[in-house]
């Protein structure tokens, strides 16, 4: 097995093993503001630190980039770059709401396109997606695809809806594509979602406030990629980024081409 893939699974599946150990007023507990003004809970710390922890005994030089600790050199930093959300849906964890999850992807530079291997697991379940570059993408050892749906009418769409960083009329943007859509979801953890786009599961997942750090999409990035979706940004080009915690961006995961076509149309004729 892929040494870098070897590491995010048994760290992802020990993130998930130690959320199912703590309590819930330790999960709910908020610890502080980070420097973008989001809540940093307790369980953001604890599993942040057994990323961390794992990361250093696994390898003797790495960099690690991360939205509460933001960039740690491990030895003498550098390759490779170790991309972590230790919880995406915190607040959903918080109140209750049961979907989050933990995300990690190993990247050989600093882009999105750099990324080699990642996987996101679901905090609540276990379940697992992972990918390596070129090699297919898979769920809980089972290989995935994006599905076959190439209209609007009947799709799945997962939108993140998130007042933060929604700028005044984003709804109405994008109010065709909800108006049009079979389904319309927003869990509220976007790299689960992006996820399920690559399982078939949803056919697209859309968040177009500009507002979305590159280190939430990372890992789910490449399992879209490596289920054959597309990742592109706002103007439906394909979406490379800086792994970097002040790093924001649109995000478009789709299925297909075709659907991605439907989906830009629909935004454009606002």
């Amino acid at each position: 097995m892929n040494r870098y893939l070897d590491y995010v699974k048994e760290t992802l599946i020990k993130c998930f093993k130690e959320a199912k150990r703590i309590d819930y007023a330790t999960i709910r507990r908020t610890v502080s503001l980070n420097r973008f003004g989001d809540q940093t809970f307790e369980i953001d710390i604890v599993l942040e630190k057994l990323i961390f922890e794992a990361t250093k005994k696994r390898f003797k030089d790495a960099t690690l980039v991360s939205e509460e600790s933001e960039i740690t050199e491990v030895g003498r930093g550098g390759s490779p770059f170790i991309i972590v959300d230790p919880v995406d849906g915190s607040a959903n964890a918080a109140r209750g709401y049961p979907c989050y999850s933990s995300s990690i992807a190993v990247a050989e530079s600093e882009t999105l396109d750099d990324i080699v291997c990642s996987g996101v697991i679901n905090l609540l379940d276990g379940s697992i997606y992972f990918a390596e570059k070129n090699k297919g993408a898979f769920l809980n050892g089972r290989r995935i695809r994006v599905s076959n749906v190439e209209k609007i009418e009947e799709a799945l769409i997962a939108v993140d809806l998130n007042v933060r960083g929604r700028l005044p009329g984003y709804v109405k943007k994008i109010s065709n594509i909800v108006e049009r859509a079979k389904h319309v979801r927003f869990l509220g953890t976007d790299a689960l979602e992006i996820c399920m786009v690559a399982s078939g599961a949803a056919d697209a997942f859309i968040d177009l406030r500009g507002f979305l750090r590159s280190l939430d999409f990372a890992a789910a990035s490449l399992i879209v990629r490596e289920a054959g979706g597309l990742v592109l940004n706002e103007k439906g080009e394909r979406l490379n980024v800086k792994l970097i915690p002040v790093s924001r961006s649109s995000i478009v995961a789709t299925s297909s081409k075709k659907l991605a076509e439907e989906i830009f149309s629909s935004i454009s004729n606002q």
